[in-house]
């Protein structure tokens, strides 16, 4: 009998500016909250939910670091709770972390356990300064949901580079939960939804992208098979839907061959071990590479810090 992780997906753009900032994240949260009762009430065979990347805490740059709460505190017992009554594993996508040291906070992915408890945290590492001042994590962490899947997560441009979703397919996992926060103006759909397409297809695996809606997002959040086909998509505006992922493809395509021939994940296995060294710019040290030689500069990390082109 074939195995499902039915998935509720809520796409929803925050939309309070209340000044005070405890009042403007429970707003948020109660308007989540409440799509996350509809689709429990709609569907009682839904298994987890989950919501956009920041849903809680908004955009806020002039506020970022004061926006960050401890991991676990008030706001995830909130969280918490609202598992513990629906009785479903529960992602409120992610929220800004308060460090134990420092100001700058993280941008954390959470899931709970139908029991209420902080089963999986993890720390977006993509960090695309200067837009978003937050800290990069460092780990790659994966989460069994006993009998059915195993579960991690990357946090919208996490996406836009294949080392996040690989540590976590080399990790286990055959689904990766991507709360996302993506406008029009970066990329639009012909950036948005390949990504999605191609770190499902490379890895095997299903990636369930959760967008904001318009105008925050834009929309189209969407799940990716372990072939990269797109068998779910929203549109731009504020919506829920179902997705209901068949954990029985991803031991196909990973045994028989994605295409009807391509064991793309044992193939990295093999050739390494037939001698191809396709490990080889890891040995060597990615600060080794030469592509630095000709790109020696560092990243900008805050907006000061950028320079226009010059002849």
């Amino acid at each position: 009998m074939a195995k499902y992780l039915n998935v509720g997906i809520v796409q929803i753009a925050s939309s309070s500016m209340n000044p005070d900032l405890d009042a403007r994240k429970r707003e948020n949260w109660d308007k989540l909250a409440f799509y996350f009762d509809q689709i429990r009430m709609m569907s009682p065979t839904v298994d987890l939910v989950i919501g956009p990347e920041l849903y809680v805490d908004g955009i806020d740059p002039y506020n970022w670091n004061a926006m960050a709460e401890p991991i676990p505190g008030p706001l995830t017992e909130i969280m918490a709770e609202k598992a513990r009554q629906l009785g479903v594993w529960l992602s409120p996508g992610s929220m800004l972390e308060k460090p134990e040291e420092g100001e700058v906070p993280y941008n954390s992915a959470l899931l709970f356990s139908p029991e209420g408890e902080i089963v999986l945290t993890y720390r977006k590492t993509y960090i695309p300064y200067p837009l978003e001042p937050s800290r990069p994590g460092n780990e790659f962490p994966v989460f069994e949901i006993p009998g059915v899947a195993k579960v991690g997560f990357m946090i919208c441009s996490d996406g836009h580079a294949p080392e996040v979703a690989r540590n976590l397919m080399f990790n286990g996992a055959e689904v990766i939960l991507k709360p996302t926060l993506q406008p029009h103006w970066i990329g639009g759909l012909d950036n948005l939804t390949p990504f999605t397409q191609v770190r499902a297809a490379e890895n095997q695996l299903y990636v369930v992208n959760v967008n904001h809606a318009v105008p925050v997002g834009m929309g189209h959040s969407s799940v990716a098979d372990p072939e990269g086909r797109i068998v779910k998509e929203l549109g731009e505006g504020e919506m829920w839907t179902l997705a209901s992922l068949n954990m029985d493809e991803v031991k196909r395509a990973r045994e028989v061959g994605s295409l009807g021939c391509f064991p793309f994940i044992r193939m990295v296995r093999d050739f390494q071990e037939m001698g191809v060294p396709l490990d080889g710019c890891y040995r060597r040290g990615i600060a080794e590479a030469p592509v630095w030689d000709d790109l020696p500069q560092k990243m900008w990390m805050a907006p000061d810090q950028v320079e226009r082109f010059k002849d």
